[in-house]
C-alpha cells in the first residue's frame, strides 16, 4: 500500500463531501452572497454535485490504486489524520442531514397578514 497515494485519494473524497455539504445545504446562502438569482441558484447546486460526483470518483480510483500498490520504501506518509478527516466530515453530513429533517417549516402567512420589506 502506498499512503501517499491513498492519502490523496482520501483528501479528494473529503472534498468532494464538502462540495456537496455546500450545493445541498448552503446554496441558497451562497447564492445570495453571490447576489444570484433563481437561475444561478440552480446552476450552483448543480455545478456542486457535479464536482462532487467526479472528486469522489477520483478519489475513490486513486486510493484503490495506492491500496493495490506495492509499499515504498519512504513510508513517512500518515494517513490517521486524513482518515480522520473523512469520518469527521461524514458525520457532519449526517448531522446536517437529520437537522434539515427534524427543523420544523417556516410558518404560512395568515389570511389578511402582510410582509413588511
Amino acid at each position: 500500500m502506498r499512503k501517499r497515494t491513498v492519502r490523496s485519494g482520501i483528501r479528494a473524497i473529503s472534498a468532494a463531501i464538502i462540495s456537496l455539504m455546500v450545493a445541498t445545504f448552503f446554496h441558497g446562502s451562497l447564492a445570495e452572497f453571490f447576489l444570484l438569482g433563481l437561475d444561478g441558484e440552480a446552476r450552483l447546486v448543480f455545478f456542486g454535485f457535479f464536482l462532487a460526483g467526479v472528486l469522489g470518483g477520483f478519489g475513490v480510483l486513486v486510493a484503490a490504486i495506492g491500496l493495490l500498490q506495492s509499499e515504498t520504501p519512504h513510508p513517512k506518509a500518515r494517513l490517521s489524520s486524513s482518515i480522520l478527516l473523512l469520518f469527521s466530515l461524514i458525520f457532519l453530513f449526517l448531522v446536517l442531514t437529520y437537522t434539515s429533517f427534524t427543523n420544523p417549516p417556516p410558518s404560512r402567512l395568515a389570511p389578511g397578514e402582510s410582509i413588511n420589506i
